[in-house]
């Protein structure tokens, strides 16, 4: 009999113990809908500058989770990740640039970071570069330009963009 109390009492205590526990990954606070623990785990990880941690940052800031919605923060933290050649952060950065969103519309800025995006695998970056182009904002002549610049934030020089101009010295 007081071994079966003595069982519950431990069972019942590592229950409590590990309902008490707080999450230390912070995709699975984020996942969880806990963004106040995922923020505060990330924002160490973001400071010291892990790329996936400045895009979460991002997404937390632009939607208003687990804080106020911020955009001049988002563009911060997807602007490092992005110019850190994360794929993800580029599409992001390039969507709030191409929407005018805390920043100055501009079609060929977007256009850049989306070719980035694309060239390093986000899908949907691809479809925001056609809809510039048939936009008739920006000529070829343009866009083929700013695939030259997109080229600073591509990591794999394999997935550059290159053309005659890439030799071209522009200084």
């Amino acid at each position: 009999m007081i071994k079966t109390y003595l069982y519950s009492f431990l069972i019942f205590s590592l229950f409590q113990i590990s309902a008490c526990s707080k999450e230390t990954d912070p995709k699975k606070a984020f996942d969880n809908g806990d963004y106040e623990t995922a923020l505060s785990l990330w924002m160490p990880l973001a400071e010291n500058g892990d790329v996936e941690a400045q895009n979460y940052l991002g997404i937390l800031y632009y939607l208003g989770l687990g804080v106020q919605k911020d955009y001049k923060k988002t563009l911060k933290w997807y602007g490092l990740a992005a110019k850190a050649g994360h794929a993800d952060a580029q599409r992001n950065y390039a969507d709030m640039i191409n929407y005018g969103r805390g920043i100055q519309k501009d079609n060929y800025q977007a256009y850049i970071w989306y070719f980035a995006a694309s060239q390093q695998g986000n899908e949907k970056a691809e479809s925001q570069i056609t809809a510039i182009a048939a936009s008739g904002n920006l000529t070829p002549n343009q866009q083929m330009h700013a695939k030259i610049a997109a080229n600073e934030f591509i990591m794999d020089e394999t997935k550059r963009f290159m053309s005659h101009d890439t030799y071209i010295d522009k200084n």
